[in-house]
C-alpha cells in the first residue's frame, strides 16, 4: 500500500479500491499496515486520533461488517492524553479488542512518541487462537511465547 501521509479519509479510500469486491466466502481476515491510516509517523502529537472519536476506527468496523470478515491494523491513537500505536481488531459483529505496541522501535525514538503496551491480547478466530503483536514485537519471540500462569491474564 502506498499511504497518503497524514491522510486518513485518502487511505481509507484507497484501501476500498485494493480491496475491490473480495469476496467474503473465501476472506476471514484482513490485515492492514502498520499505521494504515496515515502512513507511519512520530508525529502522534498531530496524526493520532482520540480513541472514543477515531474515523478509522469507525471505518475499520464498517468495513469487517460490510465484508462479513475480520479486519485489522494499526493506528495512532491518543487515549488519556497518551499516544499508543494501537492494533484494532474489528469483528463482523461490531466487536472491537485493542492491542497496544509493546516494542517500540528504540533506534527511530518510537518511544519518545508512543507510549509502551503493557497487556497481551488473545483472540480467537476459527478455532485458532492469535496473539496480538505490531510490527517491531516480532523481535521479540521469548516474550511473545510466555504463557500466564492457570487463571492469570496476559499482563506483563
Amino acid at each position: 500500500m502506498r499511504s497518503a501521509l497524514g491522510r486518513p479519509q485518502a487511505n481509507h479510500a484507497h484501501l476500498e479500491k485494493l480491496l475491490g469486491e473480495l469476496d467474503s466466502r473465501d476472506t476471514d481476515l484482513i490485515v492492514l499496515p502498520e499505521m494504515f491510516a496515515t502512513g507511519f509517523t512520530m508525529n502522534s502529537r498531530e496524526m493520532a486520533q482520540p480513541m472514543a472519536e477515531s474515523q478509522s476506527v469507525a471505518w475499520l468496523q464498517a468495513q469487517a461488517k460490510a465484508r462479513n470478515c475480520v479486519m485489522t491494523g494499526s493506528v495512532a491513537i491518543e487515549e488519556g492524553g497518551e499516544f499508543y500505536n494501537r492494533l484494532i481488531w474489528a469483528t463482523p459483529e461490531g466487536e472491537l479488542t485493542h492491542y497496544d505496541k509493546r516494542h517500540l522501535f528504540r533506534m527511530a525514538g518510537e518511544h519518545e512518541r508512543y507510549g509502551m503496551g503493557s497487556e497481551r491480547k488473545v483472540v480467537e478466530l476459527n478455532g485458532f487462537k492469535l496473539l496480538l503483536s505490531v510490527c517491531y514485537d516480532l523481535r521479540f519471540p521469548v516474550w511473545m511465547r510466555q504463557q500466564p500462569a492457570e487463571g492469570e491474564a496476559f499482563r506483563v
